[in-house]
């Protein structure tokens, strides 16, 4: 099971630590505190033997809005993913304020370690955000090793679309979406890389449009880092991306 993997990997990782990849990044208390529960679970597997996780995802539980998002009664999880990318604004003039033209993301799957280590996901999209958008193919995602699982972008201003086209991931269909319910996110919510940015993007419930290939029926975007545009526009170029990161869980 990749997870046993998973768990190796960060071992490895956490007694060479980290390699710091972008040229502004430090190690940080956000760092620090993922690798402390990384090593707790290392233990953990070591005094029990190494099992693999169940990967139940009956027992993963989204955390609450602040406002709180409609409930999936009656559906059932299937896939919970690391979204890891950036949110697209653009700029009409110098006094606009930036328009939200969509995001373009890579997914990785975390459906174990949403059953398996809920502290762990809460955690993960910060520290994604100190390591750049993974370039290859076929990359996983630093520091926690996920391996990708679907892409996400926008077929126009206001459709979002997630596509499961990963070969070595879930074969969920394409689904594009629409925005039904959002809530702002937690007021301590990570703003932007290394603490620097505009805030954390909302949490959203998106329903899947008629034009779907699957069964995918509610996706939930929580626990957002960064992604939020400056202000205004002033001083600004006409096209702006900010890098942000979230989990994403997808009912059907």
């Amino acid at each position: 099971m990749r997870y046993a993997v998973l768990l190796a990997s960060m071992a490895t990782t956490l007694l060479a630590a980290p390699t710091l990849t972008r040229d502004t990044m430090a190690w940080t208390p956000t760092l620090a505190g993922y690798f402390d529960v990384v090593y707790s679970y290392i233990q953990q597997a070591r005094a029990t033997g190494g099992s693999p996780p169940a990967c139940d995802l009956s027992k993963a539980a989204m955390p609450i809005a602040p406002t709180p998002l409609p409930t999936p009664d009656g559906l059932k999880l299937v896939h919970v993913a690391i979204g890891r990318g950036v949110q697209n604004y653009t700029c009409a003039n110098s006094t606009a304020t930036p328009a939200a033209v969509g995001a373009i993301a890579k997914f990785y799957n975390a459906s174990c370690v949403a059953s398996d280590y809920p502290d762990l996901l809460d955690l993960i999209p910060t520290v994604a955000l100190s390591y750049p958008v993974p370039s290859g193919a076929d990359s996983p995602l630093e520091p926690s090793d996920l391996g990708l699982s679907s892409h996400h972008f926008f077929s126009n201003t206001t459709t979002p679309v997630f596509s499961f086209d990963v070969s070595s991931g879930p074969q969920l269909g394409r689904v594009t979406a629409q925005k039904t319910n959002d809530s702002v996110a937690p007021s301590n919510a990570p703003v932007g890389v290394n603490g620097q940015g505009n805030g954390a993007v909302p949490w959203l419930y998106l329903k899947s449009r008629s034009t779907t290939v699957g069964d995918i029926k509610a996706i939930y975007r929580l626990s957002t880092a960064g992604g939020s545009p400056p202000p205004s526009c002033a001083d600004q170029p006409s096209t702006i991306s900010v890098d942000y990161s979230a989990v994403y869980w997808f009912w059907e």
